[in-house]
């Protein structure tokens, strides 16, 4: 008897205490530009990074993957490193804080067809940017 007692007493309070409610999925901080000019052999390309988290970006590192085919050669306005197709753009001394609402832009050469396939994903600082046209 006890113990169907004590059941009841725990259902109850487990009905009675509200729950958090479920959450919701987090809304980018990031915009990304992406415009590539050139060639079937290189190209150029350009990342316009807009911060959109309503906060200053105090520094920020841009990540993305070059598809098969498309080699980086240099880049301008980063420090950039490149493993495999996995490239890494940081931030520079006087590009890394951006307000909210603002933009910063970086470039790159890199071999290959500018018709390819854009990369598929960028991300600044982990985050997982929204993307479209510069």
């Amino acid at each position: 008897m006890h113990r169907s007692t004590a059941l009841v007493a725990g259902l109850a309070a487990a009905l009675l205490t509200p729950s958090a409610p479920a959450a919701a999925a987090d809304p980018a901080v990031c915009h990304v530009g992406y415009v590539t000019n050139g060639d079937s052999w290189s190209f150029n390309g350009q990342v316009t990074i807009t911060n959109t988290s309503g906060l200053t970006l105090y520094g920020w590192t841009l990540r993305f993957a070059l598809p098969a085919g498309q080699t980086l050669r240099s880049g301008w306005e980063a420090t950039f490193t490149v493993t495999g197709q996995e490239v890494t753009a940081k931030s520079l001394a006087y590009n890394s804080d951006v307000l909210s609402g603002k933009s910063v832009s970086v470039g790159f050469h890199a071999s290959g067809d500018v018709k390819g396939p854009y990369p598929a994903e960028f991300r600044i600082n982990d985050n997982l940017c929204t993307t479209g046209p510069a």
